[in-house]
């Protein structure tokens, strides 16, 4: 420190001192030179006194002159050392200065300081530290310094923050040691300053990560919490504390955990013994414990279903909770919209079915026999019409509940819709009589039940229902479950045509169009070879635009004219001429798409074809479809299959193959009358459809039907959930097309948007529409 207080004092000592001595010698050693020779003389005259002094004399010579030259050499060591310290000051890495501890004003800076501060050197020797300083930190600065001053430290070391010349903040590292000397005031401090603002800077930015991931993993839709490796529980955020209710001081270990958990002791042994078989796995592998269901206690005494699962962090794991609660209700209630009746709780045609698969099944390996009554409410259209439509579903509730109290726990019973019900009856016996005995007598007690009065809201009102059973053992290959529905339901009507308020039993003699059957039968097989059947085209709608139609198979019997296709088809299917004919389709199908592929009006147009469960099982029907595709050059991208629900219930694996084979060709699928036969939400993810079409049944009460509403807004959810698009079939309203979009279903099919046409009248409706579109804007006219 050249420049400091005491290094001055040191200097100018020393140069004084030898200026002083260079002046005095001119003059001294002359003196001296006669004192030597005055002693020489006065040898010579044997004064001894004399020679003694001239002795003093000589050695106090080159004593002196000796100091002299030890003065030289010492200032100019000090200068060395002077300039060597000046340019260390200067060059040092870091900031230093020179302070008056007094007043605070720098004495002296080096350049690194000016650095940092921003100012000139010039102009920061004419401010004080307190000028620079931060305001936050200069209390405690200032505080240190007059403890220095006073003597009671003799350095401290702070973080602080100066402004830079430029106005922005700069943190430095503060080291102050005082200058002082023996008994002295430490007037000046030397303070070396390291410029720390990268390292505050990424501290701060550490600090905000690590505070936004704190905030992230409280915030998590997923319970979270950090297992030491000595058991503790260190973390656990708001979602975790919320599912389970325990807090850190409520459970503080993963022992403590398992207590509370799981209050019982056979309970937790086995979900303990599911970690630790899940952990063991785990170190064997990736160190992941894999997800597994867990049932816990919580602290408000509910059980919840939980998903946990555990991921290594060096010595801690991080595990992870997943409340299921809410999964398991939306599960339930997309079970119950899809299997259940939403107005009264009973199981929907579609689970009566499945229930009534299962029952042929156990009939035929058991050799009991069961029985299906069907019910259908005398007049209730009339109710609904004279008293509205909510009385009419009071009626049907109080329906359902008296129901409920006459048959069996075990019986299934089940509102198809509208006025309809069902009651399946199992384990009826060994013999036919003793099963139409039980479930006549069955029959007979809802009957009563029904006939009595019901109270729609203080109003008695007296109803009548009209009941047709039928017997199956399960070993007729014809008792399908549409035959048995088919069955009863001709019943029914049969009592209905016996005065009402009675029942009917299915029998033989009902069977009296067998042989007109058989003849039509005789008569299709003539048709198919004389070419007497023809495809009519329905249009398709998406929002405003026709964007193909639906190729459906129509009978001109050259005496009875047009045979109904629900005459033909059933037959059909039944007699194996469904294959036949299906191949006839899809060759007529590919070749007018051929047709209209050379129009450019017609040229986007898809065309979907009905495929038969009968017709899609043969083991070359992919073949099929293929060469008729190839024989007529026909773009796959064109063809739609639709395929019905009970594809699903035979050789689920073949089907998914075959439909995949065809897929990677680019042909389309669409799942016809989605709703109303077997479906399993397993296999239907599992099967590359496009598309669900909603069945006309659910389309026809939509606005009238709750159940009906909801299940196909279901339907639209579900599909949207897939990824498939959804079309609604059997629209004949504007307000059934409005209320489908309304709830996300933009594509049609009805009476409503066009009835089966002829492929001439189809084609002129699209180019019209096509022309309609090219010229002024309009809305879509849906009254073809």
């Amino acid at each position: 420190m050249a420049n400091s207080p005491r290094a001055r004092f040191g200097h100018r000592y020393f140069k004084d001192w030898g200026a002083s001595l260079e002046r005095l010698w001119p003059g001294l050693l002359p003196g001296l030179l006669v004192a030597l020779a005055g002693g020489a003389l006065g040898y010579w005259l044997n004064s001894g006194a004399v020679v003694a002094l001239s002795l003093m004399l000589a050695v106090l010579v080159v004593l002196l002159w000796r100091q002299h030259l030890q003065v030289r050499d010492s200032e100019a060591a000090l200068q060395a050392s002077e300039q060597r310290f000046l340019r260390l000051f200067d060059q040092a890495a870091v900031g230093i200065n020179l302070t008056d501890t007094r007043t605070g004003r720098f004495e002296r800076v080096n350049q690194r300081f000016c650095d940092i501060v921003g100012y000139p050197m010039q102009e920061l020797l004419q401010l004080d530290f307190a000028r620079i300083s931060h305001p936050d930190e200069l209390a405690q600065d200032l505080a240190q310094m007059r403890r220095l001053h006073a003597g009671e430290i003799s350095e401290f070391r702070m973080e602080k923050r100066y402004f830079h010349k430029s106005g922005r903040e700069i943190w430095v590292d503060l080291s102050v040691s005082a200058l002082w000397e023996q008994g002295a005031t430490p007037d000046y401090h030397v303070a070396v300053v390291q410029d720390i603002t990268q390292r505050k800077q990424m501290e701060q930015a550490l600090r905000e990560s690590e505070s936004r991931l704190r905030m992230v993993l409280q915030r998590l839709p997923v319970g979270v919490c950090l297992l030491e490796a000595d058991g503790r529980l260190s973390y656990r955020n708001e979602e975790f504390v919320r599912i389970s209710g325990y807090t850190e001081q409520e459970v503080p270990t993963l022992a403590a955990w398992w207590e509370h958990a799981y209050p019982d002791l056979a309970q937790r042994a086995h979900y303990q013994e599911l970690w630790q078989q899940l952990a063991h796995v785990a170190a064997t592998s990736d160190g992941i414990i894999a997800g597994a269901e867990y049932l816990i206690h919580c602290k408000d005494g509910r059980q919840r279903p939980v998903e946990v699962t555990g991921v290594p962090l060096e010595e801690r794991m991080l595990v992870s909770m997943l409340d299921l609660s809410e999964r398991r209700a939306a599960a339930e209630e997309i079970h119950n919209l899809a299997f259940y009746d939403l107005l009264t709780q009973l199981p929907n045609r579609r689970l009566l079915r499945d229930r009534l698969q299962q029952a042929l099944v156990t009939a035929s390996r058991h050799g009991a026999l069961g029985a299906l009554l069907l019910l259908d409410i005398d007049d209730f259209k009339t109710i609904n019409e004279t008293k509205g439509h909510e009385k009419g579903d009071a009626l049907l509730r109080q329906v359902a509940q008296r129901l409920r109290e006459v048959v069996r726990a075990d019986d299934t019973l089940a509102r198809l819709g509208g006025d309809e019900f069902a009651v399946l009856l199992e384990d009826l016996g060994d013999t036919a009589s003793e099963a139409a005995a039980c479930s006549g007598e069955v029959g007979e007690k809802i009957l009563a039940a029904l006939r009595k009065p019901f109270d729609l809201d203080g109003e008695m009102h007296h109803s009548s229902i009209s009941m047709g059973i039928t017997v199956f053992s399960g070993q007729d290959a014809a008792e399908t479950v549409n035959e048995l529905l088919k069955r009863a339901d001709l019943a029914m009507y049969q009592a209905k045509a016996a005065g009402r308020d009675t029942l009917c039993f299915y029998e033989p003699a009902m069977q009296a169009s067998v042989t007109a059957r058989a003849a039509l039968e005789a008569d299709m097989r003539s048709a198919l070879a004389d070419g007497q059947f023809v495809l009519y085209y329905q249009p398709q709608w998406e929002r405003e635009r026709i964007v193909g139609a639906e190729a459906l198979l129509r009978w001109l019997h050259p005496r009875d004219g047009f045979v109904s296709p629900a005459q033909f088809i059933p037959l059909a299917e039944q007699s194996g001429l469904i294959v036949p004919l299906g191949t006839w389709v899809l060759q007529q199908a590919c070749a007018q798409l051929v047709r209209w592929a050379q129009e450019p009006a017609l040229a986007q147009l898809t065309l979907a074809v009905n495929v038969s469960p009968r017709q899609f099982r043969q083991t070359d029907f992919v073949a099929q479809v293929l060469a008729a595709l190839a024989s007529h050059g026909t773009d796959p991208r064109r063809l739609k299959l639709e395929l019905t629900e009970g594809l699903l219930l035979e050789d689920t694996e073949a089907t998914i193959a075959k439909m995949g084979e065809l897929k990677r060709y680019g042909v389309g699928f669409a799942l016809d009358d989605f709703g109303t036969g077997y479906s399993s939400l397993a296999y239907l993810k599992r099967l590359p459809f496009d598309q669900l079409k909603i069945d006309q049944s659910f389309v026809r009460d939509v606005l009238t039907d709750p159940n009906d509403a909801a299940i196909a807004r279901t339907i639209v959810a579900l599909g949207a959930s897939l990824g498939l698009s959804v079309m609604a079939e059997g629209v004949e309203s504007e307000a059934q097309r409005a209320f489908l979009e309304r709830h996300q279903c933009h594509s049609w099919q009805g009476y409503l948007l066009g009835r089966p046409m002829p492929v001439q009248d189809f084609e002129h409706t699209v180019r019209a529409q096509v022309q309609a579109q090219q010229g002024p804007e309009r809305g879509a006219d849906f009254s073809i």
